[in-house]
């Protein structure tokens, strides 16, 4: 787990928050629903992140993140780094 960057932990803690304080109000629950699927797709790119699939699991984390703006910045910051932090991995083992 000491891959996946701390912004993108407080990314989903912000995103959950946001979905659980939709669904108290039923004029918004479209917004839940949606976010919520934003929260789920954040969790499986963490998933894949832990499970090795750093590529695929932070462009996840990132696309579903950069939906939401300008809160979903910051866990689209920290899957950015684990993105560059794999270019780097792989020019150094490439050269």
């Amino acid at each position: 787990m000491k891959s996946i960057n701390p912004a993108m932990y407080i990314g989903v803690v912000m995103h959950t928050i946001i979905t659980l304080s939709f669904f108290g109000d039923p004029d918004y629950s479209f917004l839940a629903y949606f976010v919520g699927a934003i929260v789920i797709a954040n969790l499986i790119g963490i998933a894949l992140i832990a499970a090795n699939n750093k590529k695929l699991g932070a462009w996840i984390f990132l696309i579903s993140s950069a939906i939401l703006v300008p809160i979903g910045f910051i866990g689209a910051m920290g899957a950015r780094k684990i993105l560059d932090e794999e270019k780097q991995k792989e020019f150094y083992t490439n050269n």
